[in-house]
Parts: C-alpha cells; structure tokens; sequence
C-alpha cells in the first residue's frame, strides 16, 4: 500500500468516525431535550442564544464556513487523486491487440531479478505509470559495481515483460564504513 492510499484510509477513518460519535452525541442531546433533562455535553441554551445572536456577516461564522470549505476541498482532492495503476499495459507488436500485466506481479519479477544479482541480499520494488523504483541493499562497503549489474538486470527484466517504457530507478545500500 502506498503513503498516499494510507493517509487517505487515515482521513476516510478519521472523518467517519467524527461523523459517527457527532451523530451519537446529536442524538443523545435531543433525546435528553426532549425528556427535559439537563445537557450532556452541549449546552443548548448558551449555543442557542449565542446561534440566534449570530449573523451571515459576523467575521467567525465566515471563518468557520470557509474552514469547513477548505476541509471539504482537501478531502475532495485527495479522494480524487489517482493512486497507482493496477495493471500496466504491455507493448505489443501485433497490431489491434493490447494486453496488461498485473502491477504486483511485474514488481515479484523485478524484485527477482534484483536478487539475482550477485551482491544482492535483498530487494523491493514499487512501479508507478512511467517509472519502477528498486532498493537494493547489499553487504559490500561499495555499491558501484551492483549498482550498475543490478540497474541492467531491471532494465532487461522490464523489456521482457514489454515494460520498456518504464524508466528504472535503482537505489542500492551498502554496508556503512
């Protein structure tokens, strides 16, 4: 899962949950209003009057409405934005047909391919819409060498799964001196 689904799961959760424990509260206040009892947590007859007292013009009721637009508008935006593809499309040489590889499985393949590369203790890999990015890590002081045998190995990986027009970005990390 990627940092952007996480911290939209994180808002969706929040805001839900906001919205549940407020209708809770709502309904128990008018509940105990309605039986004439005293408030629980609102108090109703201040906010009544303070609520009565107030106009569309006064300065804190045009902040509080353009700070639930602006809430509203970063909730909207990051809803809408588009996380990574769940299928990739493959170059295909026949004309007329397009076929998909599942992103998870192009990231095993390029993960492997990694590991292959002596040096290699261990891999990830994350591909996006035009780039695959693997992190390498191995127990040499110097990276040089794995660097470049492990950024040839993604790159002819990504050409036999017809991903070519994917731009590799290798990272690998070694040992510290």
């Amino acid at each position: 899962m990627t940092p952007t689904n996480t911290i939209n799961r994180l808002l969706a959760a929040l805001v839900a949950l906001a919205l549940v424990l407020g209708g809770l509260l709502a309904i128990a206040e008018i509940v105990l209003g309605r039986l004439g009892r005293p408030f629980w947590f609102i108090p109703r007859q201040q906010w009544g009057n303070w609520v009565t007292r107030q106009t569309w013009d006064a300065t804190l009721v045009r902040l509080i409405l353009a700070g639930m637009l602006l809430a509203g508008l970063l909730l909207l935006l990051a809803g809408l934005r588009r996380g990574r593809p769940r299928l990739l499309p493959v170059a295909s040489e026949a004309p007329g047909v397009q076929f998909d590889v599942v992103r998870r499985g192009a990231e095993h393949a390029v993960v492997a391919a990694a590991r292959r590369t002596n040096g290699v203790r261990s891999a990830s890999a994350s591909i996006g819409r035009s780039k695959a990015t693997v992190r390498a890590k191995t127990d040499a002081r110097s990276t040089g060498d794995i660097q470049q045998q492990t950024s040839a190995a993604i790159t002819a990986r990504l050409a036999d799964l017809g991903l070519d027009g994917l731009r590799p970005r290798v990272k690998v990390k070694g040992k510290k001196r």
